[in-house]
């Protein structure tokens, strides 16, 4: 799957990486020129992946709330907007679309279940730590 489905879980998003590189690729059609973009090209996607875990890191570590508070920010609004979704039908008799904000919750409820299964698995912190050489 690539760097981008192996360590950011990207999914559909890595395919479409993918896909958009196997076209660049396509353009060359020297063995060695299409081997160094593509060196380039995974040199390029590897420093993308290492900042966002450093940010990701800093954010982690940092005890302000300004930085490290929005990820349980956007998990209250969430809540709250989710709240508002099933309330409006009783208060106003219609409907409301739901979709966005479901779309959302689920996968931020999502994620945070991953996390929770590593820590019941016994992966710890400091052994995401570890592996990531922090």
């Amino acid at each position: 799957m690539g760097i981008f489905g192996d360590v950011t879980g990207l999914g559909a998003a890595a395919t479409a990486v993918e896909k958009i590189t196997d076209k660049i690729l396509s353009f060359f059609p020297n063995a060695e020129q299409k081997a160094e973009v593509a060196k380039q090209i995974n040199d390029l996607t590897l420093a993308i992946v290492n900042n966002q875990s450093a940010t990701n890191t800093a954010e982690a570590n940092t005890g302000s709330l300004f930085l490290a508070g929005w990820r349980p920010f956007v998990g209250w609004v969430l809540a709250i907007g989710f709240t508002y979704s099933l309330a409006w039908p009783i208060v106003h008799g219609q409907p409301i679309d739901k979709e966005t904000i479901n779309t959302m919750l689920w996968g931020m409820l999502g994620l945070g279940t991953w996390r929770t299964a590593d820590k019941i698995g016994g992966v710890a912190t400091a052994a995401i730590k570890k592996v990531l050489g922090r």
